[in-house]
């Protein structure tokens, strides 16, 4: 089929939803005639258990953010959302206008996205179409070592960021009609998320967003960054909360690392040192997922395999309802299940409580958080999981006490109360353990009536796991397994 002088150059948005740093848009601005630019939330991802509201709000939000900044800027392109398969769309624009060429970024997804991308890719050249897939944050497919990946990655964020600028030939046209069915008015909907359509009480997508973020945490906001980092209340405002911008693409990390490494605070030289280390782990965990993607399902350390787990259904749902009687893991769970964040040390103590206490593997909760998180981000959620839950092999087994947790993290209860307010009116004494309040107590306090029994002894679990996960870190298949994960995982320092 021949469309000569009617082609047009397609620009794929995945989880890159901005206009800045985007090699893909600058490429296809500079080089094509007719440039369509668009966005689908595709069915086979609406389905996914992966997915929740907050997500697909959070996309819409940045979407409609991008195409109000493409309009302001009098950029002669089109745009397009759509509820529809990508390859549907693209054989779609294909049969109608014919493309010329099509550009995106690799996105580091989860197994279905992999398969489409393979799909596409077949039928492209199979159509003679230029796919131009550009790599982000020094992240390689199928990478099989890390020998040079750390400088690398220096490499990558010390370079230019890139910017896009329509060239002389591109030139304004009709965008094709769609099939009524694809048409989108708003954010779709799905029905396993764990909150309604809406924005609720979750930071709002899109690249203007990002920026106020970024700026607002370099001016003042990473005062008290290093101290308040592990701290449930207090780093909702300390940290930077630049991660949803990062997972979906609002932000590149290039052009936060290119700002941290500008940005001049008084007297926050050690706050910004703690957070410019952090930096490079994003991109280790997605490249460590890329390069080995089937830890989606299961644990990199193939030793795991056949290791016994004896968690019961009734607790694994208590967990994930934020009504284990435990303070600190409900408030947390309430907490990320209304408001989509938590912070990293929390984060990693409810996926510790749940395997290691409650004695359920990864797989169980994986999913769960996924759609809790707003930052939701498969290279580093799924490595992070497994790393927490001690099945790596190569790791420090970390089984937090939760009950500890909360006297060093929110030693006043603030954080507690304000999540768990059936114990607004105990003693500060025994508010991270109130089982252990004498039962008259308890009784006046009306605690026994609105708030659960401990579902297990924080002490006894946590012994128990602790020598389980020691004894079969030391099998010869874990360690084997060991090996070969350092072997190709670790990324030895850069040289510069």
């Amino acid at each position: 089929m021949q469309h000569r002088g009617k082609e047009i150059d397609v620009v794929w948005f995945k989880r890159d939803l901005r206009i800045r740093d985007h090699a893909p848009l600058a490429q296809a601005l500079r080089d094509g005639r007719r440039v369509l630019l668009f966005h689908t939330f595709e069915p086979e991802d609406l389905a996914h258990p992966t997915t929740s509201n907050r997500h697909l709000v959070f996309r819409w939000q940045a979407w409609t953010s991008l195409c109000a900044e493409v309009n302001a800027l009098g950029w002669p392109v089109k745009t397009a959302v759509l509820v529809a398969p990508a390859l549907d769309v693209l054989k779609h624009l294909h049969n109608s206008e014919g493309i010329s060429a099509l550009y995106s970024y690799e996105e580091t997804g989860l197994a279905h996205t992999f398969d489409r991308d393979k799909e596409i890719a077949r039928w492209a050249r199979e159509n003679g179409i230029d796919w131009h897939e550009h790599r982000q944050q020094a992240v390689h497919r199928g990478l099989k070592h890390r020998k040079q990946w750390a400088n690398d990655w220096h490499k990558t964020m010390h370079s230019s960021v890139t910017t896009a600028t329509p060239g002389p030939e591109l030139k304004r046209f009709e965008v094709p009609d769609w099939p009524n069915a694809w048409c989108c008015a708003g954010a779709p909907s799905v029905t396993h998320g764990m909150d309604p359509g809406g924005d609720g009480p979750f930071q709002k997508g899109g690249e203007r967003e990002a920026h106020r973020y970024l700026q607002t945490f370099f001016e003042g906001r990473v005062k008290g960054y290093r101290r308040q980092i592990g701290r449930p209340l207090e780093s909702r405002k300390s940290c930077s909360r630049l991660s949803p911008y990062l997972a979906w693409g609002c932000l590149s990390m290039r052009q936060v690392y290119q700002a941290y490494r500008e940005a001049e605070v008084p007297r926050a030289k050690m706050d910004l040192k703690a957070f410019g280390s952090r930096l490079r782990w994003q991109g280790h965990f997605i490249q460590k997922f890329e390069s080995e993607c089937r830890i989606e399902f299961e644990s990199v350390n193939r030793g795991y395999a056949d290791f016994p787990y004896n968690g019961t259904p009734e607790s694994l749902e208590a967990w994930k309802r934020g009504q284990t009687g435990i303070p600190l893991i409900d408030a947390c769970m309430r907490c990320v299940t209304e408001t989509g964040y938590l912070n990293f040390r929390m984060r990693a103590m409810l996926v510790s409580f749940l395997t290691h206490h409650l004695d359920h593997p990864w797989q169980a909760g994986v999913e769960h958080l996924a759609r809790c998180f707003l930052d939701f981000e498969p290279g580093i959620h799924f490595s992070q999981f497994q790393m927490q839950a001690g099945v790596t092999g190569i790791n420090t087994i970390r089984i937090y006490n939760p009950v500890k947790q909360g006297l060093e993290r929110d030693p006043d209860g603030l954080f507690i109360k304000e999540w768990v307010p059936e114990l607004a009116d105990i003693p500060i004494e025994s508010l991270h353990a109130p089982w252990t309040q004498p039962p008259m107590e308890r009784l006046w306090s009306g605690v026994e009536s609105t708030y659960p029994e401990p579902i297990v002894s924080v002490e006894a679990a946590g012994r128990a796991a602790r020598e389980k996960l020691w004894q079969f870190k030391r099998t010869g298949a874990v360690r084997e397994e060991a090996t070969r994960i350092l072997r190709v995982h670790v990324a030895p320092s850069p040289l510069d």
